[in-house]
């Protein structure tokens, strides 16, 4: 795929450098304005420090250049890493209505998916309850000690509209999977359906083993995008299964097809090969993905190596060779092995 670095423009008007504070920038949530152009919400701060803060962009186009507004404000939501948002933007009671799905830390136990809402799209107010819980999980293989790393995304099922739920599930820090959990998009009583495991790590051949001397972290940044009845795209973050000599260049987007939302699905690729800097080629992660019609936009994070600083670059691709690409990996797959393990597919 080819690719190109994403501009931004900070709120005096420079060019982000190490200069401007809170220079970095990952984890990109983009929402489409009503009236044109597009919003984005990400994690802006420093890698050395830990220090993040949700910050906000606008641009005309998802690949920029993007200029920063004011850092978006939350009362009400508390955790050692309040980043990763995942917003999406709806209307209630005439007015618009911005939700944010959160998580509240990803280095130690007990994190949640927090929710929290605002009118102005600026400044949210937590919910009392948080959209998902470790409680909220059904008993399976391993206890799962915290959730982070959330995507919200709308589908079409069988004629109804959905709303997916993906996020990362740890079964020890940094050892995550990836649920999945549903509901009918619109419902009066939010509820969420009982989370599914839709992609375990061993499932991923190509990412690094839980238990092994080089394992880094596992499975997270995970989204479903539907691209037709009867393919859905999981586009995440996996590790590649290399030695530690080569941590810091390990991390890449990667992309896993179903024939229903809920799976099972099959590993495919890590199309997106890092770019080479004069400092090292590094890595890349943590997509999100803007409905183009033709096309699907791609805006990802990416970094020079261990201890350069992230920034986000930005692709397209195809959505009809997106999908065929999701039939054969399905069809090689029945013929290896029908039995494959993997997600269970919800009710519609």
């Amino acid at each position: 795929m080819k690719t190109r670095k994403v501009d931004f423009i900070r709120m005096d008007g420079r060019p982000n450098d190490k200069s401007s504070g809170y220079f970095e920038i990952k984890d990109p949530s983009v929402v489409a304005l009503p009236e044109g152009g597009y919003e984005m919400y990400a994690s802006l701060g420093t890698s050395v420090t830990q220090e993040w803060v949700i910050g906000r962009f606008r641009a005309q186009t998802p690949d920029g250049p993007w200029q920063e507004l004011p850092h978006a404000e939350l009362e009400g939501v508390e955790g050692g890493e309040v980043c990763a948002p995942a917003v999406v933007l709806a209307e209630k009671d005439g007015a618009p209505e911005w939700k944010m799905y959160v998580q509240t830390t990803c280095f130690s136990e007990n994190g949640v998916i927090a929710l929290a809402t605002s009118r102005d799209g600026r400044h949210f107010t937590g919910a009392e309850k948080p959209a998902m819980a470790v409680a909220d999980l059904p008993e399976g293989d391993w206890p799962v000690v915290g959730l982070y790393d959330v995507a919200i995304s709308d589908l079409s099922v069988n004629g109804r509209e959905r709303e997916c739920m993906a996020f990362s599930g740890y079964r020890s820090i940094g050892c995550g999977d990836v649920y999945l959990s549903f509901r009918d998009k619109g419902a009066k009583d939010e509820a969420w359906s009982t989370p599914v495991l839709a992609l375990k790590q061993e499932d991923v051949p190509f990412h690094n083993r839980p238990g092994a001397e080089n394992f880094e972290w596992g499975l997270e940044g995970a989204k479903v995008v539907q691209l037709a009845d009867d393919a859905f795209l999981m586009i995440g973050v996996c590790f590649l299964d290399r030695g530690n000599e080569e941590r810091g260049t390990r991390q890449r987007v990667f992309l896993a097809g179903a024939a229903q939302p809920g799976g099972p699905y099959v590993p495919m690729e890590t199309p997106i090969a890092p770019t080479a800097y004069p400092e090292g080629t590094g890595e890349n992660g943590h997509p999100d993905t803007i409905d183009l019609g033709q096309t699907l936009g791609i805006l990802y994070q990416e970094r020079a190596g261990e201890g350069q600083p992230w920034h986000l670059r930005y692709t397209e691709a195809s959505k009809d060779e997106l999908a065929l690409k999701i039939r054969t990996a399905l069809a090689a797959a029945r013929k290896q092995a029908p039995s494959r393990s993997g997600g269970t597919p919800p009710a519609p």
